[in-house]
């Protein structure tokens, strides 16, 4: 008895799952697609370089020393996810940064790209509009330049820069800010005292003033080109932090921050990336850990990216780790899908073919859904991998008009469709009948849906019956052939009954051939009372239709009775 318990609760629960697909929350991603680009990439941009509505991307390659200076390639998309083989364009010495911006105002692209080698330097391009570059215009400074930041700092709607720079004697580490002309110059600004590390722009106390996160302080902004003094995160002593992204991870309409943070332990290391949930006043709660890797005596980093990738309106995590132990790099970026409250699932593992140590978010194919581009430096590419997570929705279809018909007629259905998450993906329509044997045919208009405004679509499934096949017999025969089959019944009733009556058998015999020729007596009254389930040649079909998005499908299922 305990066994069939199990099974009866084991079945349930299957059930169960079964009957709410939707609310298992998922993601995909095509297979990686790698390209080319220069020698050592270290990040990526994403923008439209040539005018035509299409994203392209912009890879900064540090380069090998003197061997190989770095440069810029530029893949233009084709707008499906794919790309063209790279461009690359002379920047500075050793890039390792890029920022974009329209900084000369003529609705163009531009590229910011931070230099490491000749003592350090910013590299301004400025785009022709068609994917091609103006010359590099250098702006000197005072150190490597391994991360920088673009926003308008001073309030004159003109892109300005700022750029942490390391400590050079007698100097301290500081920020350099250049306040943008507007035609691709730039003006020296007022420079900010701070203990250095990688920088990210955005405005966190709402007061639509930008500010900045440079390494584990933020600097909220005046509106002129100046800054507060920096307010430190809370990260902790012997941290190294580097700010990689923001999002509203716990949905209150504040502006959160990813960070990535190493931990030194004496001769070890460890690397985090840690979530800190904005008060809306530019302060922060306390950081909590989302990934954590040991990297022993090895230095590791880790580069965070946020995106709603699978549309629940609740951003998720990517992680990219770099690995300074040889033969320890990962192949694979990780996804934290978020719970909407601050927290994250575990993780999922894509693999992107080679080592990869940055990971950007962009609409690559326009699909509405998120896609990833990591920089790999192991094998000097960059992976795409497509998002497939597709629209998620819910699918019913009415019970058919009219509900019964006969061979030659047809019948017609509403599909109603719901759109459940962010992503307005078109929806493919089939549909299939059981059982088999003899089944209608069906037909689906349109084939392929689109969410309205609403996120509400319709389709119509016509089910026809086909012709009705021609015969001899006479319809109201026709229509319940087992009448035919089975008027044996009671002619042998009666010829059983009528022998018992003239038989000299014992009256044990008799009873026994009056029991017989009753029941089969009784087998016409049955056969002409209930005429089979469905009615006389009366046969319930099953209709399913299945909606398809990317990764995601639903069915939902109507009867159609056909005598």
């Amino acid at each position: 008895m305990q066994r069939y318990k199990r099974v009866f609760a084991m079945s349930l629960l299957l059930l169960f799952s079964l009957s709410h697909p939707a609310d298992a929350k998922t993601v995909g991603f095509q297979p990686a697609v790698n390209y080319t680009v220069g020698t050592d990439p270290r990040a990526v941009a994403v923008a439209d370089f040539n005018g035509d509505g299409k994203p392209d991307l912009a890879v900064v390659n540090a380069g090998n020393g003197d061997l190989d200076g770095g440069n810029v390639s530029i893949l233009l998309g084709n707008g499906d996810g794919t790309f063209q083989p790279a461009n690359n364009i002379a920047a500075g010495k050793s890039p390792v940064s890029i920022a974009v911006g329209d900084f000369n105002g003529d609705d163009r692209p531009d590229l910011a790209v931070g230099n490491t080698g000749d003592g350090g330097s910013v590299s301004v391009l400025l785009g022709n509009g068609d994917g091609t570059f103006q010359s590099a215009k250098p702006l000197s400074v005072e150190g490597a330049v391994f991360s920088l930041a673009v926003g308008d700092f001073d309030g004159d709607l003109r892109p300005d820069l700022a750029l942490p720079l390391p400590a050079l004697a007698p100097s301290q580490p500081k920020v350099a800010v250049f306040l943008g002309n507007g035609d691709g110059t730039f003006r020296r600004g007022e420079d900010i005292l701070n203990m250095g590390g990688s920088i990210l722009a955005s405005d966190f106390n709402g007061d639509h003033k930008v500010d900045v996160v440079v390494g584990g302080a933020i600097l909220l902004g005046n509106g002129d080109g100046t800054f507060q003094p920096g307010l430190a995160l809370g990260l902790g002593f012997f941290t190294s932090a580097s700010p990689t992204s923001v999002g509203d991870f716990n949905r209150d309409g504040k502006l959160d921050l990813v960070m990535g943070v190493t931990r030194f332990h004496g001769e070890s290391f460890d690397a985090v990336v840690d979530v800190l949930l904005g008060n809306g006043d530019g302060t922060f709660q306390a950081a909590s850990d989302v990934v954590q890797v040991s990297g022993g005596e090895f230095l590791l980093n880790l580069f965070a990216a946020a995106g709603d990738f699978n549309g629940d309106t609740s951003p998720a995590l990517v992680v990219a780790e770099r690995s300074h132990q040889p033969g320890f790099a990962k192949r694979t970026v990780d996804v934290f899908l978020g719970n909407g409250d601050g927290t994250f699932q575990p993780p999922v593992s894509f693999d992107t073919n080679a080592h990869p140590i940055w990971v950007s978010v962009a609409d690559l194919n326009a699909d509405q859904a998120p896609d990833l581009v990591t920089a790999n430096p192991s094998d000097n590419t960059v992976s795409v991998l497509l998002n497939t997570t597709g629209a998620d929705f819910s699918i019913s279809a009415s019970a058919p008009n009219p509900g019964t018909v006969s061979r030659g007629q047809s019948s017609t259905s509403t599909v109603t469709l719901n759109l459940l998450n962010a992503f307005d993906n078109p929806v493919a329509l089939t549909c299939s009948v059981q059982p088999t044997q003899a089944a209608p045919t069906c037909s689906l208009n349109p084939n392929s849906v689109t969410f309205d405004a609403n996120g509400n679509a319709t389709a119509t499934l016509t089910i026809n019956t086909g012709s009705a096949t021609a015969s001899l017999v006479p319809a109201s025969l026709r229509q319940d052939s087992r009448s035919l089959h089975f008027l044996w019944l009671p002619v042998a009733g009666f010829a059983l009954m009528g022998a018992g009556f003239g038989s000299s058998r014992s009256t044990r015999s008799k009873l026994t051939v009056y029991l017989l020729g009753g029941m089969l007596f009784g087998g016409l009254i049955f056969q002409a009372a209930c005429g089979g389930s469905g009615g006389p040649g009366s046969t319930a079909y099953t209709i399913t239709v299945t909606g398809t998005s990317g990764s995601t499908q639903h069915s939902t299922t109507t009867t159609l009775t056909v005598q």
